[in-house]
């Protein structure tokens, strides 16, 4: 487990490292010819920084041993950086929607050069690079965090690409699309904020996805000697899964064969990536 999450880092590093380089191109570009949509598109940028920030932070405190005030571990930690850095980019969302606002409504437009768009085509391109990579690297560690990331850095892509293709009307006639598309991408960052607030509020009250716990019921009923599952609960801890199930077994049977059966569960949840599963067993009677 630690050595994946030391592998999914490398993800949030790749993240970081490529923000930092287009938000500040952006953002230079944009102030140098007069582009509010590109300087949007810039913050959109700053704000994933955080959030690449939040996860890279989140992992290395989940890699902290438990100890006796956190008997789970500090895996959750991943999802209250998250959390935090939520409020910050829902801000600066609309921030970016109240200075487009300004700029559409001073009814003085500009045209952008067209280096613009060339700066946002590129962008767009480095984005989906990042985003293959970190697509591979979230299956391979089944990290959420690191999957939210590349699912981030493909939405940031087909922006930038949106943001190039819409500067393009800049250039025909259309200069008040420039304001336009600020006000769109402010929309969207705050948008982005909202959902990544819900998520990790969703997590961090113990909120589990329905489909995933049937297909944990689904995998414990394969188990030779399981009769039936009575109930399956489980938590997410930052990307880990932590499950309490109780299954039937026959009544029948001694006590060290029910143990066995519940350590066959627990190996093959384990073989799915689960951290840890306390099995519990009852009498099975046919009805």
């Amino acid at each position: 487990m630690d050595g994946k999450l030391k592998l999914a880092q490398r993800g949030a590093y790749l993240s970081i490292f490529a923000y930092i380089f287009l938000s500040a191109a952006k953002l230079f570009t944009g102030l140098q010819y007069s582009s509010a949509a590109l300087r949007a598109d810039a913050f959109n940028n700053m704000t994933d920084i955080l959030v690449s920030v939040a996860v890279l932070i989140g992992l290395k405190l989940s890699l902290k041993p438990a100890d006796r005030n956190h008997p789970y571990g500090h895996m959750k930690s991943e999802n209250i950086s998250t959390l935090l850095v939520s409020f910050i980019i829902m801000f600066v969302g609309l921030q970016v929607v109240s200075d487009g606002i300004q700029k559409l409504t001073g009814g003085a437009f500009t045209a952008p050069s067209p280096v613009t768009i060339w700066v946002s085509l590129i962008s767009g391109f480095i984005m989906l690079a990042v985003y293959i990579y970190n697509r591979r690297l979230s299956r391979i560690t089944r990290s959420s965090s690191l999957k939210s990331a590349a699912a981030d850095n493909l939405s940031d892509g087909l922006v930038s690409f949106g943001t190039g293709f819409g500067l393009i009307f800049t250039q025909i006639g259309f200069p008040v699309v420039d304001p336009i598309l600020a006000i769109l991408l402010g929309a969207l960052i705050t948008y982005t904020g909202f959902n990544i607030c819900k998520q990790a509020v969703f997590t961090l009250s113990d909120g589990f996805h329905e489909e995933d716990l049937e297909f944990y019921y689904q995998d414990v009923m394969k188990v030779e000697g399981v009769k039936g599952v009575s109930s399956v609960k489980g938590r997410y801890h930052g990307n880990s899964v932590f499950l309490d199930i109780t299954i039937y077994v026959d009544k029948h049977i001694t006590l060290d064969e029910a143990h066995e059966i519940c350590d066959q569960v627990e190996k093959s949840l384990s073989e799915e990536d689960v951290y840890s599963a306390y099995v519990h067993p009852e009498p099975y009677e046919e009805v």
